[in-house]
């Protein structure tokens, strides 16, 4: 309820942008609540109705990405399996909207919460769970973990191709495997 509220939405915004500043010209630990309250133009008990720790604020912001990212992709219904190119680009697009946000995350290490919110996104998204298989379940773990470092390592290079061509080469990259998972799960029923 508190997230909805349009004037704690504003807040919750202006406090996770002064901390991407902050953390971008300081030392993660050396920041204060109260220099980022202030730079944030909110008052402490903002900051402590809505979070525990610093280090709150940047999951808090990537769940909320991670939420509008499921909700505009399954806006026409939900894909039908992990690695499809409009998928891919969307997600590349998306990437390149939060590069700030998520270079300022590995610049303080945090960088595993980007990880953990792929897999779980994956994973929740296409792994139902109802008859276990532990190939899909692998293949999504693997695949987050490519995607991160796919991510990571255009991120570094100054994200020069676009968002188009870097979902290609994903798209290229899974394609193969995909064939194989599918393949064996029909030979399982």
């Amino acid at each position: 309820m508190k997230k909805r509220n349009p004037a704690n939405l504003l807040a919750r915004e202006c406090i996770a942008t002064a901390l991407i500043q902050l953390a971008n010209q300081k030392p993660f630990s050396a920041i204060t609540v109260s220099e980022l309250t202030q730079r944030a133009g909110v008052s402490r008990m903002t900051f402590y109705r809505n979070y525990t720790s610093k280090e709150d604020v940047f999951k808090s912001y990537l769940e909320d990405l991670t939420a509008a990212y499921r909700e505009e992709i399954c806006r026409n219904g939900p894909p039908e399996t992990f690695g499809e190119y409009e998928i891919l680009c969307h997600c590349f697009r998306y990437f390149e909207i939060y590069q700030d946000f998520i270079s300022c995350l590995l610049h303080i290490g945090m960088g595993e919460l980007l990880l953990n919110a792929l897999s779980s996104h994956l994973t929740e998204s296409y792994y139902t769970g109802k008859a276990p298989d532990t190939g899909l379940y692998y293949a999504l773990q693997a695949y987050a973990g490519a995607l991160y470092n796919i991510y990571i390592t255009w991120l570094k290079s100054g994200m020069k191709e676009p968002a188009e061509a870097m979902a290609g080469i994903v798209y290229r990259l899974v394609a193969a495997q995909k064939k194989q998972i599918f393949s064996l799960q029909a030979k399982n029923t």
